[in-house]
């Protein structure tokens, strides 16, 4: 027997297009949000994609400037090293300063060396430019200045230029001094000539010197039948010197 409802054709058509509705919205539900769905995914994945890209291209931009800063750190390091004296021993130094006082023609009476426990901490000297504080201040200004205005290297250089500026210790460098007090005797001038040589050496700075007296030659004369006193044309010069040496690495090789 057929099932017989009491709705009335208005209701009828209500329960059918909700019916109808609730259908599009399965089929919404079911088929196009997981389509949507994937789009956005897909979306955000190209999204972070680029991001990526531009992370590694930035990257990249930073490594060839790193590469160019590093270059100009080993440079830097090159020059301000390359007059120092390699490491050597007390024996080492000895050889060197006897055969250069005996090539300069003069006798090596005496030489004191005192090695070095560790590097050392120079002090400029005082009326030097480095000893002006406001002259440091003048050129740490500037390179700050300088690289602000400059492009993506300047900006990676800022660190270097800073902790170098700011550096007022010489103890991180690395570098050694010898203390020697050489005492040598020859004619006036050949003891002045040594003594202009040593001063334009890089890796030498004279802390003090002082001419003396040698006595004179006792020669026996024949005529008279006496020993006598000659002047052996000669003087005694006493030399207080540093020495500085270092042992620095070939980054050369390193970054190659």
């Amino acid at each position: 027997m057929a099932m017989q409802t009491n709705l009335a054709k208005k209701d009828k058509i209500t329960i059918a297009v909700l019916l109808f509705a609730a259908l599009i919205f399965m089929v919404v539900w079911f088929l196009i949000k997981p389509t949507v769905s994937s789009i956005i995914t897909t979306s955000d994945k190209i999204e972070q994609a680029e991001l990526k890209q531009t992370e590694y291209k930035n990257k990249i931009m930073y490594l060839s400037s790193a590469e160019a800063i590093y270059g100009k750190v080993v440079d830097d390091l090159n020059v301000s090293t390359e007059m120092f004296y390699n490491i050597m021993d007390s024996a080492e130094i000895d050889r060197m300063v006897t055969s250069y006082v005996l090539k300069s023609g003069l006798f090596a009476e005496n030489l004191k060396i005192v090695m070095p426990i560790e590097a050392v901490d120079e002090k400029p000297y005082v009326y030097s430019d480095l000893a002006a504080e406001d002259s440091g201040k003048s050129t740490s200004s500037s390179d700050s200045k300088k690289d602000k205005d400059s492009g993506t290297a300047d900006t990676l250089l800022t660190p270097y230029n800073t902790a170098r500026n700011k550096s007022k210790s010489t103890e991180p460098s690395g570098v050694q001094c010898v203390e020697l007090t050489l005492v040598v005797t020859g004619t006036e001038k050949a003891c002045q000539t040594f003594l202009d040589d040593i001063s334009t050496k890089p890796a030498v700075r004279i802390t003090g010197f002082e001419w003396g007296k040698v006595a004179p030659l006792e020669v026996y004369n024949e005529e008279t039948g006496r020993t006598e006193a000659v002047d052996s044309g000669k003087v005694r010069l006493t030399i207080s010197f540093n020495l500085y040496m270092a042992d620095v690495a070939d980054y050369d090789v390193v970054s190659e």
